[in-house]
């Protein structure tokens, strides 16, 4: 399975918008037996950042567009960009995305796993990924008390 990270210059954890990510690693997931094998495939640029020239709104980086842009097919095809970019990945791991990235990802057939904002480091961020795909996986009925 791939999975995709939004990175910053540094090839940090990207934790706005992931729409204005600089980059994207590409991460292949690999299970044999019991063990589990995580490899970089790629890293990839972001072409919105060549436009943009790294500099997005604040709205836009803190996913808090109005509602007139959210509707905009311009805007809409900006997203769009972002599937293109990472087409081929059944995950999209993200702190924050718009509702326009998630409907984009999901009409892809992308994924979006939300990242808790106190995972800086990638291999915590793909391990934190990986444990709850593997709980989710594994648990057959959740019981709910009252």
């Amino acid at each position: 399975m791939k999975i995709a990270l939004p990175l910053n210059d540094s090839l940090a954890i990207y934790h706005d918008n992931a729409h204005t990510a600089p980059k994207f690693g590409i991460y292949n997931i690999d299970t044999k037996a019991l063990n589990i094998h995580v490899s970089l495939n790629t890293i990839i640029e972001n072409p919105w950042n060549a436009i943009k020239c790294n500099e997005y709104e604040m709205e836009q980086k803190k996913c808090e567009c109005n509602k007139e842009r959210q509707q905009s097919i311009r805007h809409k095809c900006e997203h769009y960009t972002l599937l293109e970019l990472i087409h081929g990945c059944s995950f999209l791991l993200a702190n924050r995305y718009c509702q326009n990235t998630k409907t984009m990802m999901k009409n892809g057939g992308i994924t979006i796993i939300k990242i808790p904002p106190i995972a800086k480091e990638i291999d915590m961020a793909i391990k934190n990924f990986l444990i709850g795909a593997s709980l989710a996986h594994t648990l057959k009925h959740i019981h709910h008390e009252s």
